[in-house]
């Protein structure tokens, strides 16, 4: 994936599913992680690991948009985390397009 279809979903996001604090996403190699977010108190901090394949790359940056948007809650993968992420997901599946729902 470009850097410039990357920060477009980024944009997506920010624009979709927004938070309070800056969230600053880098794409970089990592050892262990497929992505890691952590919060500063003001910030937010994602990291997906860019040695995987673009879809590994996107996956794992709704995964963490996740995470950003119920830091206070769920830092495991439990509870609003879950619906969270599948609401991203889905909205990411259909292009970012209303649906039923949420017409």
């Amino acid at each position: 994936m470009d850097t410039g279809q990357w920060r477009a979903l980024i944009r997506t996001l920010r624009n979709h599913f927004p938070v309070e604090g800056h969230v600053a996403v880098r794409r970089y190699p990592m050892k262990k992680n497929c992505g890691l977010t952590t919060f500063d108190g003001n910030d937010y901090h994602v990291r997906v690991n860019s040695d995987q394949p673009d879809a590994g790359q996107i996956d794992t940056l709704l995964h963490e948009w996740a995470h950003v948007r119920a830091i206070e809650q769920a830092y495991r993968h439990e509870g609003p985390w879950g619906v969270l992420y599948a609401e991203i997901y889905e909205a990411w599946a259909h292009g970012f397009e209303p649906t039923q729902e949420t017409a």
